[in-house]
């Protein structure tokens, strides 16, 4: 943006961060720059944002493993690491100290926070947001809009804001339907079923379905659908 100010305001210029990819030259620089690890057979797209400072300007090294797909508009915060054979939709952010597995997919316009733990064979669909802290292992489902949180009294502006912060934990398996919504410190257990719509206030046990707000609890998972590791 451009242009003269009047007088007694500021003038702010608005421009690309510098680790924005649009060529292969930028890839380059931000690998010399040693804010990129970047694996044999990688992909990143032009428009990715593959190092992102924090607030505090700090920049630490993203790694993007070998075969991974990052797609355009896709913002990767300072300390982002993504397993083998991942990818990304477009306009995902990743904030920083987040791990991803191998062979998972963050879904387009999914809102990873800092410091998750995403397993191998995830899949976290559109639009889901992911809070801070928030623990997924392995297979799991996050369906489109789901939205996980991490501050029960919701401290902001408050007296001990962002000191008792707990992520939900989404064990080995799981699965939640669209649009469900997970409260801070909430377990939902081995290969467990949260219907769409959910509203998960208290622990799920392993192989349970899950519906309503609030949750109850209405049975067993059926036999017949097992996780199938290695499958697609």
């Amino acid at each position: 943006m451009s242009g003269s100010a009047s007088p007694g305001t500021a003038t702010t210029l608005l421009h690309a961060p510098q680790s924005l990819v649009q060529t292969a030259d930028d890839l380059d620089r931000c690998v010399a720059a040693g804010w990129l690890a970047l694996g044999a057979d990688a992909m990143v797209e032009a428009g990715v944002d593959v190092c992102h400072p924090t607030r505090s300007g700090e920049r630490r090294p993203v790694v993007i493993g070998p075969g991974c797909l990052v797609r355009s508009g896709t913002v990767l915060y300072s300390g982002v690491r993504l397993g083998a054979g991942t990818q990304t939709g477009h306009h995902v952010v990743v904030r920083e100290d987040t791990e991803v597995g191998d062979e998972s997919v963050i879904g387009t316009a999914a809102t990873v926070e800092e410091r998750i733990r995403i397993g191998d064979h995830v899949l976290v669909q559109t639009q889901a947001h992911l809070s801070g802290l928030t623990v997924v292992e392995d297979y799991a489902f996050v369906g489109p809009g789901c939205v996980t949180t991490n501050d029960l009294r919701m401290l902001h502006r408050r007296a001990g804001a962002r000191q008792h912060l707990v992520g939900p934990v989404l064990r080995w398996g799981c699965r939640l339907g669209a649009g469900a919504v997970v409260l801070p410190g909430v377990t939902v257990g081995r290969e467990a079923l949260v219907a769409a719509g959910a509203v998960v206030i208290r622990d799920v046990p392993d192989r349970t379905v899950a519906v309503g707000n609030p949750v109850r609890l209405v049975g067993p998972v059926p036999d017949d659908e097992p996780v199938l590791p290695g499958s697609g």
